[in-house]
Formats: C-alpha cells, structure tokens, sequence
C-alpha cells in the first residue's frame, strides 16, 4: 500500500496557503479522538499552525493517495533558547536542554487519517521528514494515553526521557528523543 503514496514536500509560505484546504482536514479527521476538547480544536490547531511554520527549518511532508491527502508530518529545527523545554515536568540531565539552532528536531506533528492507519503510511511519512536531516536528534511529545503512537515510536528507536505540559490546557505528554544518524540512513 505504501508503494502507492506520494509525498509533497511545502515550506512555511506553501504550507500557510493550504492550511485551510489540506491541513487542517487531515488535522481534524486524525484526532476524533480529542477533536472535542478545546487544546485539541481545529480552531486552536489552525492558530498554533503559523508559529511552527514561522520557525527556522520548518517543513511538512504530505502523503497523498490517489491524489487525495492522507496524512501530513512536520517539525523544526530547534532554536537557542526554544520555548520547547519549557514545559518539562521531570528533570533531564545537565545540558539536555542547551540548543544551538542545529541540534534538535522537534518533530511536532503526525498525523494520518483513520482509513489508513496501520498500513505504513504514518511510518513512511516519518521516514520522509526525518531522512537527510542535518540535526544530531529528533525530539517530539506524545500522549501519555496514547499507547499505539508510543509503541510505533519505540519500534522506530524513539526513547521517553521526560514528560511535559508545554501549555496549561494541553495534556501531559511523554517527551522522546531519537538520534538521527540512526533516523538519516533511512533510505
């Protein structure tokens, strides 16, 4: 099935433009699960969507079957001084956190839509965002609840190193962290 997938790849400019018309429905049909809780919103994910394409080395990847979207992936590159270990709730080792604007991948979202998930298409989207990067490691946040997410995460040489809350209505999360030499060799 994934052998049938296409990927596009939009900068931050490209991704804004179809925020409305490809993203936010991919957004919307992946998490029916949430959809209803406010953090969750289609509004308030459509509001936080022009931050993370703002920042520096910001991509999404698009799959695509039969010409219709089916599942997205995007991230950043960390920045000196990222808001993004601000909402840790554990502590980390000394210098866990230090950035330079190259040394981590904040892997933000993936999200596929429920028709195909369990058929590869989330795994190859990861591949697809993560492959060539110029980062030494990945890190994302992941539902505590969400136990298949974190088992495809751990088959895909994700470790949990702390947990998070990066904002006072959203759920906590597992933080994870994957090197990527181990992620870039993947064809």
């Amino acid at each position: 099935m994934t052998a049938d997938l296409t990927f596009t790849r939009h900068d931050p400019a490209e991704a804004v433009d179809i925020l409305d018309d490809v993203i936010v429905p991919v957004y919307v049909a992946s998490h029916q699960d949430v959809i209803d809780q406010p953090f969750y919103s289609a509004q308030r994910f459509a509001e936080r969507f022009p931050g993370y394409a703002k920042a520096p080395g910001f991509e999404i990847v698009i799959a695509h079957l039969d010409g219709e979207p089916v599942g997205q992936a995007f991230g950043y590159a960390l920045p000196v001084k990222p808001r993004w270990w601000d909402g840790l709730t554990t502590p980390v080792p000394d210098g866990f956190t230090v950035e330079t604007g190259a040394r981590t991948f904040a892997f933000n979202e993936l999200m596929v839509v429920p028709e195909q998930q369990g058929k590869g298409v989330a795994h190859a989207l990861h591949d697809a965002l993560l492959g060539g990067r110029g980062e030494q490691r990945a890190t994302l946040l992941v539902r505590e609840d969400n136990e298949s997410a974190q088992r495809a995460y751990a088959r895909w040489g994700w470790q949990k190193v702390a947990k998070a809350q990066p904002f006072p209505d959203s759920p906590h999360f597992d933080v994870m962290i994957v090197d990527l030499p181990l992620a870039s060799s993947i064809p």
